[in-house]
């Protein structure tokens, strides 16, 4: 594997896209405050995004994700492997099923809104950085990291 041939955009898929899917299934998307009851302190928490309540949307965006990441390793390191893909292209393909995380993370969020809590937050901003990347790459405006910057 020569990592030395990705480019930033493909970092910001790639890694914002592995990085995603571990804050989806780690980091609380939802916090509940410590309560008192009858002189008992029941313990706060906090729930992940592929928890209920609406874990549907959660693990879509997970396994979405997971696709994406897996398809930009594929045209990257084995780019003679052939999958199916739109009219548009890989890359465009790509950018749509990024769309796609962003739009039911949306339907997440719209269902059940309130107690956000960090994982909320993280994936938002992992979430912006996936489909730049995608999108980037799609419009053939990729930044090789190597490259010189004194020209």
């Amino acid at each position: 594997m020569d990592f030395a041939k990705l480019s930033r955009e493909d970092w910001m898929v790639g890694g914002g896209g592995i990085l995603l899917i571990l804050s989806l299934l780690i980091f609380g998307w939802y916090s509940y405050p410590s309560v008192t009851v009858d002189g008992t302190t029941l313990a706060g928490g906090s729930i992940a995004a592929t928890s209920a309540p609406y874990a549907i949307w959660g693990i879509l965006a997970l396994i979405v994700t997971l696709a994406v990441v897996v398809d930009l390793s594929l045209a990257r390191f084995s780019p003679a492997t052939v999958i199916p893909t739109t009219n548009l292209g890989r890359d465009m393909t790509r950018t749509a099923a990024a769309g796609v995380v962003a739009l039911v993370l949306a339907i997440k969020f719209f269902a059940h809104v309130g107690n956000f809590g960090f994982g909320f937050v993280l994936d938002v901003v992992l979430t912006i950085i996936v489909v730049a990347g995608a999108w980037l790459n799609a419009q053939g405006t990729s930044t090789p990291i190597g490259r010189a910057r004194s020209q």
